[in-house]
């Protein structure tokens, strides 16, 4: 397997990942509904200030995966997890109109003292989200309004597919069957996570030394 290094890694929900895997793209939308409001205005103050018709993201993040992860980003039995070789991935978004890179976590006393250039705005976030540990994808039209966009993939660049712990296990074998069988999946590795029941680990506490 790839070094961490290498690979990034998305929550995501069960229908776009039957969008990625069938279209064979993956597609980029408008942060206006983030969550965050201080990381949708930074990307806002970006695309004013460089007179931008339109500004949309996909976001990944480099660590593997955590609990507080799965139950922020994909928190229900829909939640999937998919590792991407990081290489292959942004062979995909070779377009002039495409910024990629990890996010740095800044302290507001910080930014007061040393003001942020203008092009590292997409990729600022507030200091308590560092466990995010973000790469973000940022595609930029001066020209045109459009709330998404979709960039075509080779599936090959899909490491592996982690279905959630929340999923019922009957339930889970069958969206495996479902996904298997689809062109071109037949071969990526595909599992239901056991991060917060795995045997391994409850074994080891029925044979605890006294």
């Amino acid at each position: 397997m790839p070094k961490n290094n290498n690979l990034l890694f998305r929550y995501t929900s069960l229908p776009i990942l039957f969008d990625i895997l069938k279209n064979k793209q993956i597609t980029l939308l408008d942060p206006d509904l983030w969550e965050d409001r201080n990381d949708t205005n930074y990307i806002k103050q970006y695309s004013k200030q460089k007179k931008l018709e339109s500004v949309l993201a996909l976001c990944f993040t480099t660590k593997n995966e955590t609990f507080h992860h799965w139950k922020v980003f994909a928190g229900n039995s829909s939640g999937i997890f998919i590792t991407f070789n990081k290489d292959k991935l942004l062979t995909s978004f070779n377009n002039p109109a495409i910024q990629y890179g990890p996010v740095l976590y800044k302290k507001i006393d910080d930014l007061e003292k040393k003001y942020p250039l203008l092009d590292k705005l997409p990729f600022i976030k507030r200091w308590p989200c560092r466990d995010e540990a973000e790469f973000r994808v940022i595609y930029h039209n001066t020209n045109k309004q459009t709330k998404n966009i979709s960039f075509p993939i080779k599936l090959k660049c899909i490491e592996s597919i982690i279905l959630s712990p929340w999923l019922p296990k009957p339930v889970a074998k069958t969206v495996i069957k479902i996904i298997k069988q689809m062109p071109g999946c037949s071969s990526i590795k595909l599992y239901r996570t056991g991060l917060i029941e795995n045997i391994r680990w409850v074994n080891i506490a029925t044979k605890s030394r006294r």
